[in-house]
């Protein structure tokens, strides 16, 4: 009894021990510190776990931190519904429920990502079979763990228990490295689902979320929409996992119909040992990058194949805005590697179809269609690309280039460092099998270059540390022309270039030396230029080089801005540019023609410190025989803490407008056409959101003491410009427009008008600018000049012939304008003239149709009495004093055209609008008369290169009279039965006139008056 009591006792104890210890296994605390060191024991893992809850239902987790080869997750709470007896007694997990939100999952590879409680846990190192930590091995890539995880789902039978998953709700995000920021990209991903048994598969619906950074804000939203289909093929292994759906993006990056699919399968039989992985991103029906491989449970190597099929629909979301070239890129090849991606091997080809280049800049249009073929064979090697072969050739409409690896190379991914199998021979070989010359024309300058192909071979080799490229002979291209804007530059030269460049550890240099042009055999000029390391302190590169050209030969090609009028001779110079902490610019021009004294000469200094200032000097002087300008532009460039700031002043003491418009023409300084200037508001140019004259303020002075233009000098020309953030502005503008001495007087003639006083002439303008306006800029100018002679706008097209108008006028100019961009300035610009003038004469009415009237017999008698009719009016003889034959109509006509020939105004008042393109709306004419009055408008047209009075000439005119003028033509039938405003007769319609201002086209006025002369009388036949 004393036994069975004592076993009895000791059997309460035993069970009361197993209730305690049973019960203290579902403490939470006791629950986590288990966990912790069963988490601890893992090889390479780094965790910690805030709380673990393990109930006879449900396991909930809070704060679980993992971190193991750059892979992080962090996990707030998980919480998972499993039934405890299932997975004690049956060695079963199934899991009901699964639910995790607000996970991280660190895939970017950041130095000590997660926080700090994953960095500070311990980490166990993975030992060897002997029980010694295994050496570090080399840190994968964030896709070689996804891969090397993904392949370990389906190695067997990898679950420790039978598992199945009813419903999962999974929520968090995935942080990948971005190649264009510090910042990884955050993908916020979604999976719900369930149904995951043995010969059941789970579906699952996911979604991905990623935000597209631009300039540290989102620019649009890709997400990713798909099902993912786990199978498994016994309780403990996953057979098969497939993932298909829709790519899509709310800022148009990604096209339409975009969808991707991606499946991993286990190999059917064991006896297999790979598996199959297909990825394929597709639009619509058309596979636009596939790859398909085979990959080994471990050990072997996998191989597959790959091909895609891209065009610019594909990746024109990517350049939103943009207009692309029509391209199509197709290409396959083959793929393999070790296990995990540590090595990876392509080779294959792709070829690429471009045409429409025009689209990214119209200069390209006229590379036409081109076709890129690449050939390669490459293996990526842990940090080391090993290139085995690589071809690439460009055709057009036929072969232009081809470049080909010789011997296999090799460079690092981090320091670029090259590396070839025989240093001493060559590396790359190439050739210019045809390229094209009208390719090398630059882009949007309107130039067109023609000519032979360019042609030569040339060479690069390879050594430690450094690579030689030579042409094996002089690239040569063979009756060569330069064509810009309908001109022809030059024509028939023959251009020779031989080029080298060189690398070594003791420095650098590129030469191009000589490139040689001729011309039908004679040498027209010689370029030299070197660019090398400058020795001494610092780290200096120096530009240095000559040229010489023979203007005898020069002058044989067709005229070049600038040089005109400096035929024959010779012009050289040279340029010096050394690049380091500070920049030092030099260079000059001196250019001489056959006659020595038709010179130009320019010397350029400058010098750019290591705050950006700069200062620079340029001193140019021009003859052409005795006529000499001289100018200095000096100034500074100076950066300040709110921007740069810029003071110049530009001197002169006699200049010649001549000169300067050479000059001008040389260095291309033209204001932009306005008939092709785009920009205008609400068009798809962006707006300025700064003024095209920077973000920098400064000052503009210049005076010019003699500026001579012709037989024309404007004296004391200066004025400044002042630019700030908000405005451009023309200060104090002014001149003194000097007129020519009036020649000596003859004998025969009056004595000469005394010379007239001085003529100022007035300039101010103002550019504002405001980004936030609806249009950025507003322009406003005003122009005076207190006298413009007649005779510099209308002038006889022959010496011998009176100007249509003679008279003094001031002229006043406003120019108005307001546009988004420069371009937009400009085409919106609006010009007003006006022209004002007192007691002048005016021809316009003078005209003969005495000569013109039908030439008959007539009595002497009669005869006599029409050469009365016509000096009758002269002798002041009166009417009726001589007896004529002439009807009277005709007589009022002819008397009309004696008085008309030269009228004496009073007032004459012109304004005309100037359109951009050019053109000028007379808006207003006004002339005065005592009897005569003209008012309408008209048009003078624009052709470019012809002066004011040659451009072509439309003019509409009302004509008034009164007093003998109207009576005469009334007599004629020539007058209405109105008057305008002030008392004149109006002419029966209105008078047009043609031709241009030097030479006016009256034959319309002068049809009038001849078929009113020679008009039938009424009742009655024409009297002759």
């Amino acid at each position: 009894m004393r036994f069975i009591r004592r076993f009895l006792i000791f059997l309460i104890l035993v069970i009361a021990l197993a209730a305690v210890l049973v019960a203290a296994a579902f403490i939470p605390a006791i629950q986590t510190l288990i966990a912790e060191h069963v988490l601890a024991r893992c090889p390479g893992l780094r965790a910690s776990v805030g709380s673990l809850s393990v109930g006879f239902s449900t396991v909930q987790i809070v704060d679980l931190q993992l971190q193991r080869n750059g892979i992080v997750l962090t996990l707030p709470a998980l919480k998972a519904e499993i039934p405890l007896k299932a997975v004690l007694w049956d060695r079963r997990v199934p899991v009901r429920t699964l639910v995790a939100k607000g996970w991280t999952l660190d895939l970017s590879g950041r130095p000590g990502g997660g926080d700090e409680k994953a960095r500070g846990a311990v980490a166990v190192e993975p030992a060897d079979r002997g029980g010694r930590p295994a050496p570090a091995s080399p840190e994968m890539s964030a896709v070689q763990q996804a891969v090397s995880g993904v392949l370990g789902l389906l190695d067997g039978e990898v679950l420790a228990y039978d598992a199945l998953l009813d419903r999962a709700e999974l929520e968090g995000d995935v942080l990948i490295s971005s190649p264009s920021s510090t910042e990884p990209a955050r993908v916020h991903v979604t999976l719900k689902g369930g149904g995951l048994a043995a010969g059941r598969d789970g579906d699952f619906a996911v979604e991905a979320i990623s935000p597209v950074m631009k300039s540290g804000r989102a620019s649009s939203v890709v997400s990713g929409r798909g099902r993912l289909i786990v199978s498994m093929g016994s309780p403990r292994a996953i057979k098969r996992l497939q993932l298909a759906g829709t790519l899509s993006s709310t800022g148009g990056s990604l096209p339409d119909d975009l969808s991707f699919s991606a499946s991993v399968a286990a190999p059917e039989h064991a006896s297999e040992g790979s598996h199959a992985v297909d990825v394929t991103l597709s639009r619509g029906v058309r596979h636009l990058v596939t790859v398909a491989a085979r990959l080994p449970k471990a050990g072997d190597r996998w191989q597959g194949i790959w091909k895609v099929d891209l065009r610019e629909s594909d990746v024109a979301g990517f350049y939103s805005g943009q207009t692309l070239p029509t391209v199509a890129t197709t290409g396959e090849g083959a793929v393999d590697g070790e296990a995990g991606l540590a090595q990876v091997h392509v080779a294959g080809r792709l070829n690429s179809a471009v045409s429409g280049l025009e689209r990214v800049a119209p200069a390209l249009a006229r590379v036409g269609h081109v076709t890129l073929n690449a050939g390669f064979d490459v293996t990526r090697d842990g940090q080391t690309i090993r290139v085995d072969r690589l071809t690439v050739a460009l055709e057009g409409i036929r072969p232009v280039a081809a470049v080909q690896s010789v011997q296999l190379f090799s460079f690092e991914e981090k320091t670029g460092g090259l590396k070839v199998a025989d240093p001493g021979a060559n590396w790359l070989e190439g050739s210019l099998q045809g390229l094209p010359m009208d390719w090398l024309a630059g882009p949007g300058d309107g130039l067109t270059v023609a000519g032979a192909d360019v042609t030569g071979d040339f060479t690069v080799q390879a050594a430690d540390g450094g690579f030689a490229l030579r042409s094996k002979a002089p690239l040569v291209a063979t009756g060569v022309s330069l064509q810009k804007g309908g001109r022809i530059f030059a024509q028939g030269l023959d251009l020779s270039l031989s080029l080298s460049a060189e690398h070594t550890p003791q420095g650098w240099q590129v030469r191009g030396a000589p490139l040689t042009i001729d011309s039908a055999g004679q040498r027209l000029g010689v370029i030299d230029v070197t660019v090398s390391p400058r020795s001494g302190a610092g780290r200096r590169v120096a530009i240095g080089g000559t040229w010489k050209a023979d203007l005898a030969v020069l002058a044989s090609q067709p005229a070049i801005p600038g040089i005109s009028g400096i035929k024959g001779g010779a012009a050289s110079g040279d340029f010096s540019v050394t690049v380091g902490k500070a920049l030092e610019v030099a260079g000059k021009i001196n250019l001489v023609g056959r006659d020595s004294r038709n010179t130009l000469a320019t010397k350029l200094e400058a010098l750019v410190d290591a705050g950006g200032g700069v200062s620079f000097h340029v001193p140019v002087t021009m003859a052409s025989g005795s006529e000499v300008s001289e100018f200095t532009l000096d100034g500074a460039w100076i950066a300040e803490k709110t921007g740069p700031r810029v003071e110049a002043e530009l001197t002169a003491v006699n200049v010649g407008l001549d000169h300067l418009k050479r000059l001008a023409a040389a260095g291309g300084l033209a204001l932009p056409a306005a008939a092709g200037a785009t920009g205008s508001h609400g068009s798809s140019t962006p707006r300025d959101r700064q003024p095209f004259w920077g973000n920098g303020t400064g000052t503009m002075k210049f005076e010019i003491y003699r500026l001579r233009a012709g037989a024309h000098e404007l004296n004391e020309v200066a004025g400044t410009f002042i630019a700030d953030r908000g405005s451009l502005r023309l200060e104090r503008g002014r001149g003194v427009l000097a007129e020519p001495p009036p020649p000596a007087p003859e004998k025969s003639r009056r004595p000469a008008a005394k010379i007239p006083p001085r003529n100022p002439v007035t300039l101010e303008g103002a550019i504002a600018f405001d980004a936030a306006a609806e249009f950025s800029y507003r322009a406003k100018a005003t122009a005076t000049v207190a006298v413009v002679e007649s005779a510099s706008v209308f002038t006889a097209a022959q010496a011998e012939r009176d100007p249509v108008v003679e008279g003094r006028f001031a002229l006043a100019e406003t120019l108005t304008s307001e546009g988004a961009t420069l371009p937009d300035l400009i085409e919106r610009r609006r010009e007003e003239f006006r022209l004002k003038g007192k007691s002048g004469i005016i021809r316009l009415l003078k005209t003969n149709v005495a000569n013109s009237m039908p030439e008959k017999p007539v009595p002497v008698s009669d005869a006599l009495a029409t050469v009365g009719s016509a000096f009758g009016f002269l002798l002041g003889i009166k009417e009726g004093a001589v007896k004529s034959s002439l009807s009277k109509e005709t007589d009022a006509v002819l008397n009309f055209t004696y008085q008309v020939p030269e009228i004496r105004y009073d007032d004459f008042t012109v304004t005309a609008i100037r359109n951009p393109d050019g053109t000028i709306q007379l808006t207003e004419i006004a002339i005065t008369a005592p009897n005569e009055r003209f008012t309408g408008s008209g048009r003078i047209a624009h052709v470019y290169g012809l002066p004011l009075r040659a451009q072509p000439l439309t003019v509409e005119l009302q004509f008034g009279a009164r007093g003998g003028i109207a009576t005469l033509l009334s007599t004629a039938g020539l007058l209405s039965a109105e008057k305008d405003d002030q008392g004149y007769m109006l002419f029966q319609q209105p008078i047009r006139f043609g031709g241009t201002l030097e030479q006016i086209d009256k034959s319309e006025w002068r049809n009038v008056l001849l078929k009113a002369a020679t008009r039938m009388p009424a009742g009655g036949k024409k009297r002759g």
